[in-house]
């Protein structure tokens, strides 16, 4: 894995940003160059607040083994917790979030919406499917008929805030049918990714057709699913 690769990703989920820069920091010796690496891919990613989290790591001088390893048990706990409330359930999701496509493998159906303009929806639906899955593709425009059929509603997230949360485009209107039709609502989060990110900081609000993320205000949300019970 190259640095050029991570740094133009637009498809890859928050947690599997982090795995490839580890990959990447495990190749890389100089506690200065790994620092250098981690700035240069906060930069190129700004709304994803695990990657401040992995910078302040490297800083500190934490070993990568023991950065991996943090991460790792964070995630398992986060994928196990949302195990036991999808299981068996009719889950819609949004985008694709690597712990919580892990987690929906315990589902008994997943209705992906198509997450425009990325379309990353398609490869967390491919992925299910290639697992035995039973997983379903909305357009975005359906949303209403994805919130209408299922259960409950889950979604990762980039960056968790004091009274919001940073989530690709189309989370925001999720949310709100979720609420609309009395739906619960989840957020899928390690404690990696809570810290202060300023939104109109690091996302470009001016309308655009390639928007990426937005911000969803927390009491929109049941529950925000983390390691811890």
């Amino acid at each position: 894995m190259d640095l050029e690769t991570i740094l133009k990703d637009r498809s890859s989920g928050q947690s599997r940003i982090i795995r490839m820069t580890i990959e990447l920091l495990k190749k890389t010796r100089k506690k200065g160059d790994r620092i250098e690496i981690c700035k240069k891919v906060c930069s190129a990613h700004k709304a994803m607040a695990g990657l401040r989290w992995l910078l302040k790591r490297v800083e500190e001088g934490k070993s990568i083994s023991e950065i991996e390893a943090e991460i790792e048990e964070m995630d398992d706990g986060c994928a196990k917790n949302l195990e036991k409330i999808v299981e068996g359930k009719i889950v819609a999701t949004i985008s694709r979030s690597h712990i919580v496509e892990r987690a929906l493998l315990k589902a008994k159906h997943v209705i992906v919406l198509e997450s425009t303009p990325g379309k990353e929806g398609l490869e967390m639906a491919r992925y299910l499917r290639g697992r035995g899955l039973l997983a379903t593709t909305f357009p975005d425009s359906a949303i209403s008929y994805a919130v209408k059929a299922c259960d409950l509603v889950v979604v990762g997230a980039d960056a968790v805030l004091s009274d919001a949360f940073i989530n690709k485009t189309g989370t925001l209107p999720l949310a709100l049918t979720a609420k609309h039709f009395s739906k619960e609502f989840y957020v899928a989060s390690p404690s990696y990714k809570f810290g202060d990110v300023d939104f109109e900081e690091v996302v470009n609000t001016s309308f655009s057709e390639d928007m990426l993320f937005e911000l969803i205000p927390s009491n929109l949300v049941t529950k925000f699913v983390t390691e811890k019970e």
